[in-house]
């Protein structure tokens, strides 16, 4: 059996762009002691999964294609790759990434020398597409190089005393002048840092601790959700749970992210990135925040934190309500009609539980 069970959810044929480069920087990891699953999310006639085949032939590993039901989202389409993996290790990775050679090794490690680390991710560096379509380079590895930047894509999920949960130094450039933030110019020379949780586009865990928190339907994440913040909810469970997460800093994979995070925290840059997003992207981050709160806060922190959280909800509903009232109201009927699962999903959490609230409040 592989160490490592790499899970890739395929779901339109405009991803097409990306499948060689993902497939190239796969070939190439120092590490392949790998099978992947291939979770087909794409619509009958779609040609998708006809390329993504032909690819993982070529790449030599074994490979499993798992068929769902026309795109039932990100969280669905995970929670059926996950429930067919055996592997100690499991990797969902995104189509929109190249990796550098040594990504999987990096990763298996951080979790194969620490056994209280559940999840891991790597230095997360945005990718310009559009200049890898217009490079005239030859050979695939060299055209994906024309779009490396040095500004950051996300280096894990932090979370904010208002519960608000952002990409950590998104939009900041890699290196050190008069304008790194205080805290970012801290880290630039650690190999290894702890975070809240790890970003969903790239996130290996360990099976063993991921299946002591599942969700009902045996789910890693919560179907319910369909997209977005599925990873902050499984980042919270896994810390209440008690275990730990990481990224490696000096280990890098470059992310075409759609709905990229605003640089800085301000509530007008957030508006202002918020305006930006389709209409989709709302409606699954807003109730699914919502519903993340719900399941995983302590009652005593959210006392706490109480002014900080309600405020920045009241700004989210006003901007919501004046701005995309539509959204709001189908966001507030899918949380009415989800609300069974969701209570019992918390429930579930309640019970996994094994860190004292106190031990949660260094991370807001």
């Amino acid at each position: 059996m592989p160490k490592l069970s790499i899970n890739m959810v395929v779901y339109h044929e405009k991803e097409m762009k990306y499948i060689a480069y993902i497939f190239d920087s796969l070939k190439k990891q120092t590490f392949q002691d790998f099978e992947m699953l291939l979770i087909d999310n794409s619509d009958a006639g779609s040609s998708i999964m006809k390329m993504v085949e032909e690819k993982a032939k070529e790449l030599g590993n074994p490979y499993r294609i798992i068929k769902s039901n026309g795109n039932v989202g990100f969280a669905s389409g995970h929670n059926s790759g996950y429930r067919e993996s055996k592997t100690p290790f499991v990797l969902l990775l995104n189509p929109d990434m190249y990796l550098l050679p040594d990504v999987l090794f990096r990763m298996v490690d951080v979790l194969e020398s620490n056994s209280q680390a559940a999840s891991v991710s790597t230095r997360l560096m945005r990718w310009d597409f559009e200049k890898v379509e217009k490079s005239s380079a030859s050979g695939i590895a060299d055209q994906a190089k024309e779009g490396f930047t040095q500004q950051v894509d996300a280096i894990g999920i932090r979370l904010l005393r208002n519960r608000r949960a952002v990409e950590w130094f998104a939009q900041e450039l890699w290196g050190k002048d008069e304008n790194t933030p205080h805290m970012l110019g801290n880290i630039l020379d650690k190999h290894i840092l702890e975070v809240f949780g790890v970003s969903g586009a790239l996130a290996m865990y360990r099976k063993e601790v991921a299946d002591t928190i599942l969700l009902p339907g045996d789910s890693l994440f919560d179907p319910t959700y369909h997209s977005y913040k599925e990873d902050l909810d499984l980042a919270y469970r896994l810390r209440n749970a008690g275990y730990t997460s990481y990224v490696v800093l000096d280990s890098i994979a470059y992310h075409d992210r759609t709905a990229a995070a605003p640089k800085g925290l301000s509530d007008l840059k957030a508006a202002m990135n918020k305006g930006k997003q389709s209409e989709y992207v709302k409606f699954h981050s807003y109730k699914n925040h919502i519903r993340t709160l719900y399941k995983n806060e302590y009652w005593q922190n959210f006392i706490l934190d109480f002014p900080w959280i309600i405020w920045f909800e009241i700004k989210k509903f006003l901007y919501m309500l004046i701005i995309h009232p539509a959204i709001l109201w189908k966001s507030i009927r899918e949380i009415i009609h989800d609300w069974k699962y969701t209570r019992s999903a918390r429930q579930q959490i309640v019970r996994s539980r094994k860190l004292y609230w106190k031990g949660l409040r260094r991370w807001f």
